[in-house]
């Protein structure tokens, strides 16, 4: 694990996101520019959101089967949080906060702890 200090405030606006399981279906669109390696999904619900295109196998067809769970639950930030840094996908870190809560942080909201 990699230590970080959150150097701004941040709190997520999507209040559904996408989660997935492994052998749920979506279809994709675009790739995100800003954040190669995501993609944007949707499922059959009409659930939308980006998750990392390593996690997706392709049915055919335009249709896409997840090879394993997906939590995109971002953390919410205060400036001077520490963060431990248990894993990293296309620049985004999957954290966990001194009160034990985990999310995605992007890398640019991060400084390496001291």
């Amino acid at each position: 694990m990699t230590k970080f200090v959150a150097n701004a405030d941040y709190e997520d606006r999507d209040s559904d996101p996408l989660f997935l399981a492994p052998g749920d279906e979506v279809t994709t669109g675009v790739c995100d520019q800003t954040w190669p390696g995501w993609v944007w999904a949707e499922n059959r619900d009409g659930k939308n959101g980006y998750v990392p295109e390593k996690i997706l196998e392709p049915l055919g067809e335009g249709r896409f089967s997840a090879i394993s769970a997906f939590d995109p639950t971002v953390l919410t930030l205060k400036r001077g949080d520490v963060l431990d840094s248990m894993k990293q996908i296309h620049r985004w870190h999957w954290c966990r906060n001194e009160a034990g809560q985990e999310g995605w942080v992007a890398d640019y909201l991060l400084k390496a702890a001291d």
